[in-house]
């Protein structure tokens, strides 16, 4: 699967492209990112502490060039040969 990370995700990650295998949902990609790159990478994904965890509003998560609201939301499932792309909120005026 390729993994492309967006605006201030590329420096809380290091980069910008990962060639990874598919976990089995959006929601596992993130819960993995997470536990890889922590606090760092939390901060631009998540909505406080809450549980469930809530992503922040305007966060946006292509799989495949779709939207994953139009899919199944964080269950959209995941395949090796998807495309995922990860934007947090950005601001400015």
């Amino acid at each position: 699967m390729i993994l492309r990370v967006h605006a201030f995700l590329m420096y809380a990650t290091g980069q910008k492209e990962f060639n990874i295998p598919a976990p089995p949902t959006v929601k596992d990609l993130l819960k993995d990112l997470s536990e890889k790159y922590g606090e760092k990478f939390d901060k631009w994904i998540w909505s406080g502490n809450d549980m469930p965890k809530k992503l922040l509003m305007g966060t946006i998560i292509m799989v495949n060039g779709k939207h994953i609201v139009h899919l199944q939301g964080l269950d959209t499932p995941l395949n090796d040969s998807d495309t995922v792309n990860i934007f947090p909120p950005v601001g400015g005026g």
